[in-house]
């Protein structure tokens, strides 16, 4: 049975750090050459959140657009990303790793999930080490 919980805007702040944080993630994933510039500019207009309250379970959420089949970079298959607003108060890489886990399901899209490709991507961060 599905339960309602509180949607959750967070403060100003706490958007700006969540972009903020974005930001970093987007700028390493284009430094480390992996990555197309068109999926990693794409993801520039990617609507990002924070989940509903209280989310005990998961970290992080990709949501794909209704067209993600026709899409043709990360951008245009995704819809949103949210995250759990209280990584954003802690200071231990789980809010920049959660970001790159979703922008690799945006990239990847759908039909990867946590496959092989995906693993091997996410297993590279942080990025240049």
């Amino acid at each position: 049975m599905r339960q309602d919980r509180a949607r959750v805007i967070g403060t100003l702040n706490e958007r700006i750090k969540l972009h903020e944080s974005a930001q970093v993630v987007l700028k390493k994933m284009l430094d480390s050459g992996l990555f197309s510039d068109e999926d990693l500019d794409s993801l520039q207009t990617a609507i990002l959140g924070f989940l509903r309250e209280p989310e005990p379970r998961i970290l992080g959420f990709c949501s794909y657009s209704r067209d993600h089949r026709k899409a043709t970079n990360a951008g245009g298959r995704t819809w949103r990303i949210l995250v759990k607003r209280s990584m954003i108060h802690d200071n231990d890489g789980e809010l920049e790793l959660t970001l790159y886990h979703e922008f690799l399901h945006s990239i990847f899209g759908p039909d990867e999930g946590h496959g092989q490709t995906f693993q091997e991507h996410e297993a590279l961060w942080p990025l240049g080490r």
